[in-house]
């Protein structure tokens, strides 16, 4: 046959059969079951015999899907990094037409939400015993997808990042963004510095060493941001996950309880002290 004759067209995906949709229901149930368990006492304590029974199974016909209860919790954490990251997401598209300073807000809100009304979910995934079997910036898409998102705004913030907001501007935070975020509820994110060779605007602005800027723009192309994106940009983005993980962490454990403070009011006060830096 002639090459030109050759069919390239790539073979259409098969069908699962019965069976194969059947295993896969299945195994989204048990998964479900699992993170129903998981809201009611935390991953600790989950066993494969508590899966079980709510599922209607004996423990052996259970191993059939899990071979184990590690394999179980990983399927655990991707679940519950897939429905935090698609909370996020959501929330950041909707604000997609709004001003940088309150993208950043949305999503920083969208991320506290989940936390909040999935606590033991939340836990699970930075200190559980399997916490580290998923890379959710590789494995999720929806989690890259809400960083991208965070980079991208903050890219429109700092001084070189093309167009930036003022620094009148930036400092201000409309106060609806945690309500921005509400709708993405349950549908299942760094610090600032000088660029490379900068003075210090201040004697407590640290001079950013030139290798974390090339390893910034690595992390950035690995997100899949633009070949322009600033390393302050990025940066911003670290420093916003990890203020936003601390406060929230904090939260969780009612370190904020006794002191009488409101999380959301804190996390807003956090990210305009953060977007002021940022126009620096």
């Amino acid at each position: 046959m002639p090459v030109d004759d050759v069919d390239t067209r790539p073979a259409p995906a098969r069908s699962l059969t019965r069976r194969e949709r059947l295993r896969r229901r299945t195994v989204d149930e048990i998964v479900e079951r699992a993170l129903d368990l998981v809201d009611g006492g935390g991953a600790h304590g989950l066993s494969i015999a508590q899966v079980s029974k709510a599922m209607g199974m004996t423990p052996p016909a259970l191993y059939h899907y899990f071979p184990s209860r590690d394999a179980l919790l990983d399927a655990l954490v991707l679940a519950a990094y897939t429905d935090l990251g698609a909370a996020v997401e959501a929330a950041a598209e909707a604000a997609s037409d709004r001003p940088a300073p309150d993208r950043v807000a949305v999503i920083a809100h969208a991320w506290r939400r989940w936390a909040v009304d999935y606590p033991r979910r939340y836990v699970m995934l930075f200190t559980g015993s399997r916490r580290e079997a998923v890379d959710p910036l590789a494995d999720v898409g929806p989690i890259r997808h809400s960083m991208l998102a965070l980079v991208t705004a903050l890219q429109e913030l700092v001084p070189d990042g093309g167009g930036g907001a003022s620094r009148d501007d930036a400092g201000r935070v409309d106060s609806s963004a945690d309500e921005a975020a509400a709708p993405a509820r349950g549908a299942a994110t760094t610090g600032g510095g000088t660029s490379r060779g900068a003075a210090p605007a201040d004697e407590n602005e640290a001079i950013v060493e030139p290798g974390l800027d090339a390893d910034l723009l690595r992390w950035g192309q690995s997100l899949g941001a633009p070949p322009e994106t600033a390393p302050d940009a990025l940066r911003l983005a670290l420093s916003t996950w990890y203020r936003v993980h601390g406060l929230v962490s904090l939260e969780l454990v009612g370190g904020f309880g006794t002191m009488g403070l409101d999380g959301a009011a804190l996390l807003t006060a956090e990210i305009e002290s953060l977007v002021r830096e940022s126009a620096r």
